[in-house]
């Protein structure tokens, strides 16, 4: 089975919008994911911009963060065909053959408030797989380091002592980085090190001891 990181960036739906945005408070501006294989191994990436539904100018805020302008965004398509290319991707080596991975729980709610939001049918056979094989590799990560709070990505990159690969807040580097921690969590001996330095700085008393499976079954939805 095959691994897909994914990673969204959201523009805010202006607070004007008060019935839209009791569905959905945001639309997803980016899809960036890789995919690995069975030696967790990066063969594919995908990376579209979506244009969005509900605004025709960027929040201030979020345009800084990532960089995104609205005419980079006007050239794009809208979110359901670009979500049907993005599903068409994740299945091109094998139907329903994925494990979809994601730094935080705010995309898999983004994904499926938006779904509603824009009338795709969250029961349909592909849509409904890619929901129910969702892991928070933020939560996974932080169990198997014993921490009791979640960290940003950029702070856990941090911990390995390694550079962040990329732009942060680039949809497609963000899910390359989250893929990065997960390979590094498969190697015993590097990971040790990582769990080493955290126990240094936050004398935790919590046990450091989570299996990858027992993390796994604690973050699963």
């Amino acid at each position: 089975m095959k691994l897909v990181f994914v990673d969204f960036e959201m523009n805010p739906i202006s607070k004007e919008r008060r019935q839209i945005r009791k569905i959905c408070p945001g639309e997803i501006i980016e899809i960036g994911a890789v995919k690995l294989d069975e030696q967790a191994q990066e063969i594919s990436s995908f990376k579209e911009y979506v244009l969005p539904k509900y605004a025709t100018e960027m929040d201030e805020t979020c345009q800084e963060l990532t960089g995104i302008t609205m005419d980079m965004l006007r050239q794009a398509d809208t979110f359901v065909p670009v979500f049907r290319r993005f599903l068409d991707w994740c299945n091109e080596t094998g139907e329903n053959d994925y494990e979809m991975y994601a730094w935080s729980e705010n995309d898999w709610r983004q994904l499926h408030n938006e779904m509603r939001l824009k009338k795709i049918n969250t029961q349909a056979d592909r849509v409904s797989w890619m929901l129910g094989h969702w892991q928070n590799f933020q939560q996974i990560y932080c169990n198997l380091l014993g921490l009791d709070n979640i960290i940003s990505l950029d702070k856990a990159i941090e911990t390995t002592g390694e550079p962040f690969d990329g732009q942060m807040h680039d949809a497609l580097w963000d899910a390359r980085n989250t893929a990065k921690l997960y390979m590094l969590s498969k190697k015993k001996e590097e990971f040790r090190k990582v769990m080493d330095s955290i126990i240094e700085v936050t004398a935790s008393s919590e046990p450091l001891t989570f299996s990858m499976a027992e993390a796994f079954k604690k973050a699963r939805r």
